[in-house]
């Protein structure tokens, strides 16, 4: 067997046992974490906090430890040295009420004043902590864990309890595989013409991952002229915008606005991934919503759930362009990170062509917010 063909095999096992993980956690069930060193820990989403379930149940454990982001605790006041990823902080000083409430960063829960007489604890990268909280952002949970520590697990005591409880064991090199920046391998799976009322001359192209659940695709308008550089956008899924309308964003507004233009232009491609709420997830950007009902902008709401500023990683995007034949494009778009990623990804843009979207008086503070706090490139 080639060593590409081991790779293939391994790669595939990897997604199919990621996939297993998150379904897991995303119930509420409890998944076994491993570091480099051997030391092990049960771990469950502080979401489900407040569901039935004991981790003692498993196992003679410690008591448990609640796990936040470096992020996190920064929303709530507090320093946090350079390079610190994570914390941790006893549990059983809080109810499960609480937990769950510092987890949704609720301002108004009781538990942020809890907190001021607990002793946070600063976590080292691939410690548990890091690795669990890691584990349930790949997975759009919120990166808030609960987490017991297993005392001193022999393979053999691990095997047991895997077996005994139907436990997934996930190891160190694992989580490292499943939340890193790679290139991820995006395969065209189908394609068919789609008039839009946008650009009746289009056509959409489905990619997916060979074995796996993640799905985008592109939209092709027009056709490409000797030399012409095709007219390229990024768009994040946005169910509340694109489908519903929501007047609090853009993104509505600059698909439609995107796909005109493609249409004028002659040729353009539209990349359409699955990166719902800057890849925070649907419920999480609902969530981020009900704290900016509470007054914090955009940025602050992230913060306050664990989240980073954005946290997508447009890789897919140059896999598929790469795919569709193109790696020298003109770039529709008003945010540098796009254009700093793709150019790390092998994508040479020779021209941004701004999006410029009429806001509205529900927007106006989040287009402020992209332009003064994630550097847009926005006219005032």
């Amino acid at each position: 067997m080639s060593e590409a063909t081991q790779a293939r095999i391994l790669s595939g096992y990897l997604r199919q046992k990621r996939d297993r993980i998150f379904s897991e956690l995303k119930r509420g069930h409890v998944v076994v974490v491993r570091d480099r060193k051997g030391q092990a820990g049960l771990i469950r989403a502080a979401e489900f906090a407040d569901y039935d379930g004991e981790f003692n149940s498993y196992s003679s454990v410690s008591a448990p430890i609640m796990c936040i982001t470096a992020r996190h605790v920064q929303s709530l006041g507090r320093d946090v040295a350079t390079g610190v990823r994570c914390f941790s902080l006893p549990a059983r000083h809080l109810s499960a009420e609480q937990q769950l409430a510092l987890a949704l960063g609720h301002p108004e829960s009781g538990a942020e004043e809890s907190l001021k007489s607990i002793q946070i604890l600063a976590e080292s990268e691939d410690s548990l902590p890091d690795l669990s909280c890691r584990l349930l952002k790949a997975a759009k949970l919120l990166p808030a864990a609960l987490l017991v520590r297993l005392s001193n697990p022999s393979e053999k005591e691990l095997a047991r309890l895997s077996q005994t409880y139907n436990l997934t064991i996930v190891e160190a090199r694992e989580v490292r595989d499943i939340t890193g920046f790679a290139e991820p391998e995006l395969i065209p799976s189908g394609r068919a013409h789609l008039p839009l009322a946008a650009a009746p001359d289009s056509e959409i192209v489905m990619f997916r991952e060979p074995g796996g659940t993640e799905e985008h695709f592109a939209v092709i308008v027009g056709e490409q002229e000797d030399g012409v550089q095709p007219l390229v956008r990024l768009h994040s899924q946005c169910v509340t915008g694109d489908i519903l309308g929501s007047l609090k964003c853009d993104c509505g507004d600059q698909l439609t606005s995107a796909l005109a233009k493609m249409n004028e232009s002659g040729f353009g491609i539209l990349l359409y991934l699955q990166q719902e709420g800057r890849d925070i997830g649907l419920l999480n950007k609902i969530r981020a919503y009900a704290l900016q009902d509470d007054g914090f902008d955009t940025v602050d709401a992230n913060h306050r759930l664990g989240f980073e500023t954005d946290e997508r990683v447009f890789a897919p995007a140059a896999v598929m362009l790469k795919a569709l034949g193109y790696t020298d494009i003109s770039l529709l778009t008003n945010n540098p990170e796009k254009l700093e990623q793709l150019g790390k990804f092998g994508i040479t843009i020779s021209e941004r062509v701004p999006l410029a979207i009429q806001p509205n008086k529900h927007n106006q503070h989040y287009l402020k917010t992209k332009k003064d706090r994630t550097g847009h490139l926005l006219d005032d």
